[in-house]
């Protein structure tokens, strides 16, 4: 009899089995008629096997070549399409962006790790638009341009960073000290000079395993409704613990020491308005967080990024200091004041951005209602995920895509500039990023050639190499190690940089509270700018 009942268990399991199958299979069938083209599935698993294990925005920028700029994936039960053109990005996120602004589901980073505090990858809804709130206060076209001073104080002390004799080596990690001082000083009221302080060290432990977290597959991520496991058979939820203790913890320090800190700064800013009353110093630890994770890590790279591309194209290094002997002269460094008389110094940081996207991969966004697009069905909740890689390399919108070609930018400024986003989900510091990118990449050109490195082997000088592929394969891409020489552009560089360096004022708190009388100053016409329209 047991032998009869196990044979009919193991039948039954075998038919359910055989039934799970066929359900995937016909709902696959059914759902990709007429959707964009893609790869094959399999039953249950999708396109699973098929996700490159490296740089896979490569990867997929090779099926929009076979399939077209809409390329359609399975993973497991979550359909996605991919968008491998500009014209697609816009038309969906942007021009329709009331039904593209909402992420997928993020099991392990936004509801394990995250605890669903992290904006970045927060549905589009009430809280998000009140998180949303908080960071346009800081962030907008008008008061970004405040911040100034403490752009000027950081990018001078990143000039004589750069002088040193280990610079060709560690110019990255000064990139990264300068971005995230500023950063700090402006969220926190904290500012890193040295670029060792504690602060910064836990900050580039909680990056750092947040990028391994990004460069693992995790099962509950391919099959979500396996959250819901106690934590006894769901390894993932300890490693998601212990990362969330750690970060949680650290970020809600910060803002207590915010609270403390004297003048203006971003925390007290958000803490006094009406979006975050109630809220607790974690959960604005969360939102402040993000903006030093997205700013900061971006801003370094994109200066790296720079540096290769100088190494590597030096005839546009000096069409740029041609105009920069012209513009600004030997006598003194560049201003914000001169940047609008320096085009060329702008087309360079568009092509830097374009050249090599920080995020290649993109960020996936979802679309809430079903769509159709020429001729396409989108099903309600697919994942919508922008190959910001395969939109720069489209020969179609810029020809010699994968060359360095700053001119582009000059002879046809309309050009699309897509690396900060789409639609309702574009970066919101996107505006303090620039202003980063344009008076460091004005003042390093002024300042110093870049030009390849040589070492010693065997008893002969070698060449360092400089690969212009050699990325990493994370969520943000940044190039692999490599060395450059730094040389000042004559003795009277060193000059004007140590005279101005000591003509700056160099404690951050009198810059926070000259922010402060703006802020209030901007508030009042703010509020007189409404009372008239009344």
């Amino acid at each position: 009899m047991a032998v009869l009942v196990s044979q009919f268990n193991a039948k039954t399991a075998l038919a359910v089995g055989v039934l799970m199958i066929l359900v995937s299979v016909v709902k696959q069938y059914r759902s990709r008629r007429r959707m964009p083209p893609g790869p094959r599935p399999l039953p249950l698993i999708g396109n699973i096997h098929q996700i490159p294990k490296s740089y896979p925005w490569l990867g997929y920028t090779d099926m929009f070549k076979r399939y077209g700029p809409l390329v359609t994936m399975q993973f497991g039960p979550q359909q996605a399409i991919m968008i491998g053109s500009i014209e697609a990005a816009r038309d969906l996120l942007d021009k329709r962006n009331t039904i593209y602004s909402s992420r997928p589901r993020a099991p392990m980073i936004q509801e394990c790790i995250s605890k669903n505090l992290r904006i970045l990858f927060l549905p589009y809804g009430d809280r998000w638009r009140a998180y949303h709130k908080l960071h346009a206060s800081v962030l907008n076209v008008r008061v970004s341009e405040a911040y100034r001073p403490l752009h000027d104080l950081e990018s001078r002390q990143l000039l004589l960073e750069l002088s040193e004799a280990d610079a060709g080596e560690l110019f990255p990690s000064h990139f990264f000290r300068y971005s995230a001082s500023l950063i700090y000083s402006l969220a926190y009221g904290i500012r890193l000079p040295k670029g060792v302080e504690p602060e910064l060290k836990v900050a580039y432990q909680v990056m750092e395993e947040l990028n391994q977290v990004f460069l693992r597959t995790w099962l509950v991520d391919i099959l979500p409704w396996i959250n819901v496991l106690p934590k006894a058979l769901a390894p993932w939820k300890r490693v998601a613990d212990r990362m969330h203790e750690f970060e949680s913890s650290f970020l809600r320090s910060l803002v207590v020491s915010a609270e403390q800190k004297p003048g203006w700064n971003w925390c007290k800013n958000m803490l006094a308005m009406k979006e975050s009353k109630n809220m607790p110093r974690t959960e604005l630890g969360y939102i402040l967080g993000v903006l030093y994770e997205a700013g900061s890590d971006t801003t370094a790279i994109a200066l790296s990024v720079f540096v290769m591309a100088m190494i590597l194209y030096p005839s546009v290094a000096s069409k740029a200091q041609e105009e920069l002997d012209r513009v600004v002269g030997p006598d003194r460094m560049p201003t914000f004041g001169d940047l609008d008389d320096l085009p060329y110094i702008h087309a360079i940081v568009k092509e830097t951005l374009r050249w090599r996207p920080v995020i290649p991969g993109g960020i996936p966004h979802a679309v809430t209602e079903d769509d159709e697009y020429k001729g396409y069905h989108i099903p309600k909740g697919s994942m919508i995920i922008p190959n910001l890689w395969a939109m720069a390399m489209d020969e179609q919108v810029f020809k010699q895509a994968e060359h360095f070609v700053p001119e582009r930018w000059i002879e046809n400024p309309s050009l699309p500039l897509f690396p900060f986003g789409f639609g309702r989900r574009v970066c919101p510091g996107q505006h303090v990023g620039k202003n980063s990118l344009l008076i460091n990449t004005a003042r390093m050109l002024w300042a110093y050639n870049f030009e390849h490195a040589y070492e010693v082997k065997d008893g002969l000088q070698v060449q360092c190499p400089v690969d212009a592929m050699a990325f990493t394969s994370s969520f943000n891409s940044q190039p692999l190690p490599f060395k450059a020489s730094i040389i000042a552009r004559g003795a009277k560089v060193h000059e004007v940089m140590q005279r101005e360096w000591k003509l700056t004022e160099k404690d951050h708190l009198v810059h926070l509270e000259h922010l402060q009388a703006k802020m209030e100053s901007m508030a009042r016409q703010s509020a007189q700018d409404v009372a008239g329209q009344s």
